[in-house]
């Protein structure tokens, strides 16, 4: 059994695995960077530490998903934190085809026809880089 966070866009719904995220925020304080990278939204400052926030998956303007990946820490922008899913394993489809980068690592069928696209963390913090 795998246990996400699960969020929405207005592109669409989303989980990441609950071990990767530290805390979800309210999408308060957001310092925009002049000539920022294409998916950044600017930086966000938690505690001692200062994170850049992510703006991939829509311009959300309610929660920020802070997200260890790969080493770092970053936040990801969402319109809702809808809460806690649990999914066997079986339940997780493949990848899609047609990335770019892997971004999303499989596909969730959720009720009403819905699709949750699962999201690696790790991926995801490359585009900080």
């Amino acid at each position: 059994m795998k246990t996400l966070v699960h969020f929405a866009t207005e592109t669409g719904e989303w989980a990441v695995p609950i071990e990767r995220v530290q805390e979800v925020r309210l999408a308060v304080g957001i310092t925009p960077l002049p000539a920022a990278k294409p998916g950044i939204a600017g930086l966000l400052r938690r505690g001692d530490e200062v994170i850049a926030v992510l703006s991939l998956l829509g311009a959300g303007a309610g929660h920020v998903l802070v997200i260890d990946g790969d080493g770092e820490r970053y936040g990801l922008l969402a319109e809702t934190a809808i809460g806690i899913l649990r999914v066997e394993e079986d339940e997780i489809g493949a990848p899609p085809n047609g990335q770019e980068d892997p971004v999303v690592s499989g596909v969730i069928r959720a009720e009403g026809g819905r699709m949750i696209l699962l999201l690696d963390a790790d991926e995801l913090c490359k585009v900080v880089r």
